[in-house]
């Protein structure tokens, strides 16, 4: 069920992100959300050596979804934080490749939550650049911010669901404790150019979508602007509802 999800949310976003965008809103900021608390609610737990491992299952699985639809419903009346988390998701994401692409090799020793330090840097400064410019440019760049995080997304969706059944390695993408082991292998670079695949799709697609219904709504007003003067005034051809009807200017 959880890679059903992703991967139809992941492609509803690529392929027309900016036109269904409450739920472009809803899906960035419950998945920020969601991923911030499981990384804070693991980091708590782990500091709880009494609590149960019955009782950290529950956690991990119940506060982070809790709030992931908290902070998506919140950011349904909340323009700004709508935009700006589609901008942290998109950005994140570029992060994340330009990490395990090359930026792993510049390490800093601090470790936290199993991760080298500049893991979460590149993650974060990323991800603040794209939420500050989403947040500023709003609909100029929704277009090529959602095609972005639906294409990311759809990469471990689609090694969940399809990809694992042919090698496991695929996987590596959900398993960020194995990442380490297939860098360089054609199993990262590999989902690396689908990503940049899946993304330029993506845009032509909305892209394609946005100037059919720009052209559709072009074609409506010449029609209702076609005007020509009889004997009795001025008629003017209106088109309403699929419907031709006349009427006259005075």
């Amino acid at each position: 069920p959880v890679a059903i999800a992703l991967t139809v949310g992941s492609l509803l976003l690529l392929l027309a992100g900016e036109r269904l965008s409450r739920l472009a809103f809803f899906l960035s900021a419950g998945v920020v959300a969601y991923l911030a608390t499981l990384l804070a609610t693991d980091a708590a737990l782990s500091g709880l050596s009494l609590a149960s491992a019955a009782a950290n299952c529950v956690a991990l699985c119940a506060a982070p979804l809790l709030v992931g639809v908290a902070v998506g419903g919140l950011a349904l009346r909340l323009l700004t934080l709508a935009f700006a988390s589609v901008g942290l998701c998109a950005g994140g994401a570029l992060g994340f490749w330009s990490y395990e692409l090359g930026l792993h090799r510049v390490a800093t020793g601090v470790v936290f939550l199993h991760r080298d330090l500049t893991y979460f840097i590149c993650i974060g400064v990323a991800g603040l650049v794209g939420a500050v410019l989403l947040a500023h440019q709003q609909k100029p760049l929704m277009v090529f911010a959602t095609a972005a995080a639906g294409a990311v997304g759809l990469v471990p969706g689609l090694a969940l669901l399809a990809f694992s059944r042919i090698d496991a390695r695929f996987l590596w993408v959900v398993d960020p404790s194995a990442a380490s082991e297939h860098r360089g292998s054609p199993f990262v670079w590999g989902q690396c150019l689908s990503t940049l695949l899946y993304f330029a799709v993506g845009v032509a697609v909305q892209r394609r979508l946005s100037g059919a219904e720009g052209r559709s709504c072009c074609g409506r007003r010449r029609v209702s602007d076609a005007s020509w003067v009889g004997g009795g005034g001025q008629l003017r051809v209106v088109l309403m509802d699929g419907r031709v009807t006349t009427e006259q200017v005075l």
